[in-house]
């Protein structure tokens, strides 16, 4: 043990939880009209959340940047945070950025779930297909650059099977229960190349 006078800290334990980034990039700085309004959607949500703590955000972050922000959340469940996604707040505000179109400001999130694997059982789902088998993340990016995970791993079109938060996930998850399946070779399991 240290004889350091600074104090040391830890967390308390928990099973799993979900950690949450997200942001915005301002393309367009000398069109504010075209962007502004992320800013408001923005707070509009954390207000949201700091007021409810029912709707499962443990905590959350916000640093500012030179052409935008970067949001860090922690939530008790990707299912939390799944629920508030499709929840008046955050649908109505996704549906004004496809509406409006146009390249003035990129969104972007990514999700990781941290833990022991999370039950994700999403509406019309076998319980086979919504049993994770390890946790999962997931992320995408609309008119930003490659960054973050998209960065590290790569980036590919949404398309069909990837639409969805959840589906990205569980895409991730049947990867996942595939490779484990597969038998052992002499060198051990085969593994599939990453997409």
């Amino acid at each position: 043990m240290s004889d350091s006078p600074i104090p040391r800290l830890t967390t308390e334990p928990r099973d799993s939880l979900t950690v949450f980034l997200l942001g915005a990039r301002v393309n367009a700085l000398l069109r504010p009209r075209r962007w502004m309004w992320v800013g408001a959607a923005f707070r509009r949500m954390a207000a949201e959340l700091e007021a409810d703590p029912g709707l499962g955000m443990l905590h959350s972050r916000t640093l500012p940047s030179m052409r935008g922000v970067t949001v860090i959340q922690y939530w008790e469940s990707t299912e939390a945070l799944l629920s508030y996604a499709q929840g008046p707040t955050h649908s109505s505000a996704w549906r004004r950025f496809y509406r409006q179109g146009g390249d003035a400001v990129g969104l972007w999130h990514e999700t990781f779930e941290v833990g022991l694997p999370q039950a994700g059982a999403a509406a019309g789902r076998s319980p086979e297909e919504s049993a994770p088998t390890q946790r999962g993340y997931e992320a995408i990016y609309a008119n930003v650059p490659a960054l973050g995970l998209g960065r590290a791993l790569g980036t590919r079109p949404v398309g069909r099977g990837t639409q969805r938060a959840l589906d990205r996930l569980a895409l991730r998850r049947a990867r996942a229960r595939t490779r484990a399946a597969e038998p052992a070779g002499e060198d051990g399991p085969t593994r599939a190349p990453n997409p």
